[in-house]
């Protein structure tokens, strides 16, 4: 890993950090750019939020494996059970929105990156990760940051191993810190009802509506659970 030199600048340069997908308007033809109409614009606009915004949230999951996870648990700063605690299901985090991003590239591919039907594929995302509301997941889904308490004081670390406050300061973490890197999947859940709301928005076709609309009521309902469940990890951590 590379780090800022001496006096230099703080922002990771370019070429030490994953390269960024193109943008939908990149990939299409001018000429087909120019028949769309102005509501489809503003769709596949959305739609090109929604990918770009999949590919960084599985890019900053595979920083809390790669860059602290896996270094801390072989480093032996914690115990794997201490680890499952503070990064709770992040193996099956990033296998399910790792299926959900190659399922988008397959429909870009395929269609030139003008996607007309993407209610099929959200509605896949949103069902197999649905939570029945009548109970409780086992493991829930990661909290945001008052249900996931600091980390407890590390012991000193060993001298070929990088501690956590060492590790942030690499360019991957993007100058976060693990304390604001956790709470990322919260984030995230907290913004597919809004990006798939603004989809449908501007989607014509009836029936393909309909499903976005549905997919996005799915993450809604996902969205409640999740705070009900935080609110009662917050109530049982107070009592």
């Amino acid at each position: 890993p590379h780090s800022p030199e001496p006096g230099g600048e703080t922002e990771p340069r370019v070429s030490e950090l994953e390269p960024e997908p193109p943008t939908w308007r990149q990939r299409v033809p001018p000429d087909t750019l120019l028949r769309l109409k102005k509501g489809e614009v503003k769709r596949q606009e959305v739609i090109n939020e929604l990918f770009l915004t999949e590919h960084a949230h599985g890019r900053m999951l595979r920083v809390l494996l790669e860059v602290f996870y896996q270094p801390l648990l072989s480093e032996g700063f914690f115990q794997e059970t201490e680890l499952a605690n503070i990064f709770p299901g992040l193996d099956e985090l990033m296998d399910v929105h790792t299926t959900f991003l190659e399922s988008l590239k397959k429909l870009r591919e395929k269609s030139d990156c003008v996607i007309a039907e993407i209610g099929d594929t959200l509605l896949a995302r949103v069902r197999g990760g649905k939570i029945p509301t009548s109970s409780r997941p086992q493991p829930a889904p990661s909290p945001p940051t008052p249900a996931l308490p600091p980390p407890p004081p590390l012991p000193c670390p060993r001298p070929s191993g990088l501690s956590p406050q060492e590790a942030e300061s690499q360019p991957r973490c993007r100058r976060l810190q693990l304390k604001d890197i956790i709470p990322i999947e919260m984030q995230r859940l907290t913004k597919y009802p809004l990006l798939l709301e603004n989809i449908a928005k501007y989607t014509e076709e009836e029936e393909e509506r309909a499903k976005v609309q549905r997919a996005a009521e799915c993450c809604r309902q996902i969205l409640n659970h999740v705070n009900q469940e935080v609110r009662h990890m917050e109530n049982f951590m107070v009592s």
